[in-house]
């Protein structure tokens, strides 16, 4: 490619800026790749201004003394659901003429766009190019609630006394972040009801479950949920200089979402469980979701069931043993047990001899499996119903145990991070080998991980083991 041919020719420069404007405005497409009637342009204006409309009415209302705060934020959300209702049902009657009469799509290969044929401001192929529609019935009412449910929100959490007295009586202030934080809430609702845009930050190829179009509302929502906080409850400084601050950002909301800065709703909570799986509840990253759904479930249920169990020893011999359990490969465990059966149908219908071993095998596996189980629930259980009343002293050998138990399990942690390719999930691991086809720096390095991973290996075997026989010998001495 020569110096003067330039990355993006005026076609795909054109497209690009569309979808851009698209992106940044939530949905609506203001310019489009063909020519197009005024009324198309105008009746997008329209629907996205309408929820500033509606809020308006609620808060001229409030302005003027003649409702409360909460009736006129309620007022609001009423009028938003209606017009909701009014969008959606449109948009199944404008699907369903068009069913009626199939035509046949036209495409455009020079700017890879649909070419829209408008009949009239009120036609079906207009009222389909503005309003998609859902495709879930399911959808189409849970979405109009929430859009209700957000313009009441957003009605009350940018209400001009609110903001006037949020700021020290700036009024310059208030009036900025009450235009610009109704476009924030406009850009928001149109994303939820007419038309969801094209999001930067993606995770899933297909939006099956039109799961992107909450992502703007969830993320107006977290704004407003801190404004309700600093709201019911005591005068709290830092809060109150988060709400101040969050005031600010919610009126560049848009711009985080066009740079893709604020990740997708499916991203966040499957992020959000694998650490609260990992640093909440003890467990460890799982290979897929169902996996970490049904971890993060399994774990939290044993976490509450424990609050329920009167006896504190108990409660150590039930958190000790699950603790065990769900730190296995449950899947292989699964997996194995199903081996194990048809293992055994085989040697007692082929007498396979090989199927017999490795049944023998995994029985050993097992029975070594239980018996470290039952260790641990008798050690648990002893270390706490002989020393678990005692008073704790910083000197005594509890205590020096418990300082070798804590630098064991951070010694481990270090050496498991130096084995990975990024160190804590941010810094580029210097041990890792950085290129694979230098044969003698790979082997080099790769020797060094290997003698890191064994000596990890024996601190986790040996040394844990030696910990606990202390710790029971340790019981015995005191009983």
């Amino acid at each position: 490619m020569g110096p003067d041919v330039p990355l993006l020719d005026y076609h795909k420069r054109d497209f690009l800026l569309r979808r851009l404007a698209q992106t940044a405005l939530g949905g609506p497409r203001l310019k489009l790749g063909q020519s197009a009637p005024s009324y198309v342009f105008v009746n997008q204006v329209v629907l996205f201004l309408t929820p500033w409309v509606l809020g308006g009415v609620g808060t001229a209302l409030y302005q003027l003394g003649v409702l409360q705060d909460y009736v006129a934020a309620a007022l609001s959300g009423g009028l938003m659901l209606a017009a909701a209702a009014v969008v959606q049902g449109t948009a199944l009657e404008a699907r369903r003429r068009r069913a009626l009469a199939q035509r046949v799509p036209m495409h455009n290969n020079l700017t890879d766009e649909d070419v829209w044929e408008f009949a009239g401001c009120a036609g079906s192929e207009t009222v389909e190019f503005l309003i998609p529609g859902k495709k879930y019935v399911a959808n189409v009412v849970g979405h109009s609630v929430l859009a209700g449910v957000l313009c009441a929100l957003g009605t009350w959490y940018l209400l001009p006394n609110r903001l006037t007295s949020l700021y020290g009586g700036n009024v310059s202030a208030s009036v900025a972040l009450f235009v610009f934080g109704w476009l924030t809430v406009c850009v928001g609702e149109y994303a939820l009801i007419v038309n969801t845009p094209t999001e930067t930050a993606a995770f899933q190829v297909l939006d099956t479950y039109e799961i992107t179009a909450l992502m703007r509302p969830f993320y107006i929502l977290v704004f407003v949920a801190v404004d309700l906080a600093d709201r019911f409850t005591a005068d709290v400084p830092g809060l109150k200089l988060a709400n101040q601050i969050l005031h600010v950002v919610f009126v560049v909301l848009a711009v985080f979402w066009l740079l893709g800065v604020l990740p997708p709703l499916d991203a966040l909570f499957l992020w959000g469980m694998e650490q609260l799986l990992e640093f909440g509840l003890g467990g460890s990253p799982m290979s897929s979701d169902i996996r970490l759904l049904g971890m993060v479930l399994v774990s939290a249920g044993v976490a509450i069931a424990s609050y329920f169990i009167p006896s504190s020893v108990g409660v150590v011999v039930f958190m000790t043993g699950f603790g065990f359990v769900l730190s296995l490969d449950l899947s292989k465990v699964w997996f194995a047990l199903k081996l194990a059966a048809i293992s055994c149908l085989a040697v007692k219908k082929f007498q396979d001899v090989a199927a017999c071993f490795r049944t023998q095998i995994r029985w050993r596996a097992t029975i070594f499996y239980l018996t470290v189980l039952a260790l641990a629930l008798a050690e648990a259980g002893l270390l706490h119903y002989e020393l678990g009343s005692q008073a704790f002293s910083k000197t005594g050998l509890q205590a020096v145990m418990s300082y070798i138990a804590m630098a064991l399990l951070l010694v481990t942690w270090i050496l498991r991070e130096v084995q990975t390719v990024y160190m804590f999930g941010v810094f580029r691991n210097p041990f890792y080998p950085k290129d694979a086809t230098i044969a003698s720096g790979f082997v080099e390095k790769r020797k060094g991980l290997s003698r890191i991973g064994a000596f990890r290996k024996f601190l986790t075997t040996v040394g844990k083991t030696a910990f606990c026989v202390v710790c029971l010998l340790m019981t015995w001495n005191k009983s």
